[in-house]
């Protein structure tokens, strides 16, 4: 140990250093089962310690030498001891098993006892406390004499002379590791003389510490103190964000098991997080699908050239892995973000299904959330499961499942402004780290998602009878359809919601939908007649012909529709064809092979198909 030893350890450590004189019993939540690393000699890097073990360091260098530890497996043992006080105290607590019992309850207010009332400094590690009983039933008879006992001793605890460097006298501390603070009572932990102390997950310098030891063991790793070598730390690190000193040794063991070279720790990473060795985004085939998006996705969704190109240059810049690129981000964030804004039937969910099949190649790489069902604040349980001791735990949440089922898809969150805002600070975790804790606390990781909203915002406003009156017009041009769109975007995310942060996340990548022009519908009437047709032929054996006459009646009638949209177009083909087709289809002979529809004819009671 270093005289300057205490000064360098991690925040938590130095403030249970500070504690040891003031506090007689520390409660310890956070990331516990991480593992630390603590400073050696020359400010290099130590060992990687467990939470107990660092905790025991702290404390022998505090000049406490005499440690026990008792958890719900194993009972009381001594994990460090000076002349024999530790062993002593377990041999008085728990006479003739030598500390070793299953019925940790029973034994531990003896324990608590003996500990703090020993003469000789020693203290006590809880570990695994929030496991003492099944749940946190604090009515339980034997837990709830242990914590009556503890609190009891917080209050009459005595200092003792403990050599070493504080200036003062010490407590013979109480530490309890929990899984979160209210795994005790508030009776418990909020006095003034328990202290809770979080460890927090690893920043940026911790990691950087713990990878410049591993990278070397990895296959093809730079030479040492090379440019090659700091700069794959610094990606190697960024790249861990979110991720335990635990985690990123397994990481680096995987890589040494798959032989994956240093320079591709990427890979190694990705395949931890979401557990998929191969990365689809650097597929070729992907690329060769994504040159021609342009013009399949043309197909699909008609009249929205500018949407479709944008949309692209989007999945190009992640095809490249430049998505985040100018940021000095972790490059854990999604795939790419669209916000697909612009009025009702325009093409925004069928745009977003068709780039999931570009992308991914099946159509099952899709999932929909409709935010309207998401406009209260209790449904954010159904998105990431319901915490524990709650109705439906067991379930988990359907965004968090289908994301850790399914990584590499498309998520498309439909009307974004109809969700709680308290739903939508989730969305600053998903596009900020690319990643989200469900109700249960595990890690699920959006960095292989495409993440698609879509938004009526700007194009219609309520009047004060609640109606939906238009705010700009078919007809208007697209320069001002889009200027009034995205300024009535960035209105509700900074002014309406006050959340600017979340259009700042989102970007420059609102794509704006502009209106379906009569010359799309002339191409939609065609597209929706040959869908009828053929499945006219895939489910009755049936050859139907459409007269163009009847194409220009349904073409008559869609432009009437327009301001619906494709959906405007598509309920007309479905009244003025498709029903009065099915009806007269249904009247026809069983030998009928093949029909013509020569024209519609509109009654009191409907539209009539005449076949010839």
């Amino acid at each position: 140990m270093t005289s300057g030893f205490t000064a360098t350890l991690p925040s938590w450590l130095r403030e249970i250093d500070a504690a040891l004189a003031a506090n007689p019993q520390i409660m310890l939540t956070g990331a516990l089962r991480d593992l630390v690393l603590l400073p050696g000699a020359d400010d290099t890097s130590g060992p990687l310690l467990t939470v107990p073990e660092a905790l025991r360091v702290v404390l022998a260098e505090a000049g406490h030498r005499s440690v026990i530890t008792v958890d719900p497996v194993d009972g009381a043992r001594v994990t460090m001891d000076h002349d024999g006080v530790a062993a002593a105290i377990v041999r008085a607590a728990c006479p003739g098993n030598a500390g070793v019992s299953p019925d940790t309850l029973r034994l531990l207010p003896r324990v608590l006892n003996e500990v703090v009332h020993s003469e000789r400094p020693c203290c006590l590690i809880i570990d695994s406390a929030s496991r003492l009983v099944p749940a946190a039933d604090f009515a339980g008879a034997e837990l709830h004499r242990v914590l009556v006992v503890a609190e009891r001793l917080m209050a009459t605890a005595p200092r003792r002379n403990v050599p070493g460097p504080h200036r003062t006298w010490l407590y013979n501390t109480v530490f309890w590791l929990l899984d979160q603070e209210n795994d005790l009572p508030h009776w418990m932990v909020g006095g003034q003389l328990a202290r809770v102390v979080s460890i927090p997950a690893p920043g940026m310098s911790q990691r950087r510490a713990l990878v410049s030891l591993l990278i070397s063991s990895l296959p093809e790793a730079p030479e040492e103190d090379s440019a090659g070598f700091h700069a794959l730390v610094d990606r190697y690190a960024a790249q861990t964000g979110g991720l335990t000193l635990r985690s990123i040794t397994e990481v680096n063991r995987l890589a040494i098991d798959r032989r994956i070279p240093a320079e591709r720790v990427d890979d190694a990473i990705r395949t931890f997080r979401v557990g998929i060795p191969d990365n689809p985004w650097q597929d070729p085939a992907l690329r060769q699908r994504i040159r021609s998006g342009a013009r399949s996705l043309g197909t699909k969704v008609l009249g929205q050239p500018i949407a479709i190109r944008k949309s692209v240059d989007i999945l190009i810049r992640s095809a490249m892995g430049l998505t985040g690129a100018h940021t000095a981000g972790t490059g854990t964030r999604p795939q790419g973000v669209l916000f697909f804004a612009g009025p009702t039937g325009v093409g925004k969910t069928e745009l977003a299904k068709a780039i999931a099949e570009l992308v991914f190649g099946r159509a099952d790489a899709f999932v929909r959330f409709d935010m309207s069902e998401f406009s209260a604040e209790h449904t954010e349980a159904r998105l990431i499961g319901a915490p524990p001791g709650y109705s439906g735990h067991s379930a988990g949440g359907e965004l968090t499942n289908a994301v850790r089922q399914q990584p590499f898809r498309l998520i498309l969150f439909d009307e974004i402004e109809k969700a709680a805002p308290r739903i939508l600070d989730k969305f600053l975790q998903i596009l900020g780290d690319g990643r989200l804790t469900d109700g249960s606390g595990s890690t699920v990781y959006f960095s292989e998602t495409l993440i698609v909203f879509t938004s009526n915002l700007g194009v219609y406003r309520t009047d004060s009878t609640g109606g939906r009156v238009p705010v700009v017009a078919r007809g208007t041009p697209y320069a001002t359809v889009e200027s009034t769109i995205r300024a009535a975007v960035a209105e509700f995310f900074t002014k309406d919601i006050g959340r600017p942060e979340l259009l700042r996340r989102i970007g420059e990548d609102v794509v704006v939908f502009d209106f379906i022009s009569e010359d799309t519908a002339a191409d939609l009437v065609p597209m929706f007649v040959a869908n009828v047709v053929a499945r006219v032929r895939a489910t009755t054996g049936i050859t139907v012909a459409v007269d163009d006459t009847v194409h220009k009646q349904l073409l008559d009638v869609a432009l009437t529709r327009l301001d619906f949209g494709g959906g405007g177009v598509a309920a007309a083909i479905e009244s003025l064809l498709v029903n009065p087709l099915a009806r007269a289809l249904f009247e026809l002979p069983a030998e009928t092979d093949a029909v013509t529809v020569t024209r519609l004819e509109e009654s009191t009671v409907g539209w009539t198909a005449v076949l010839g």
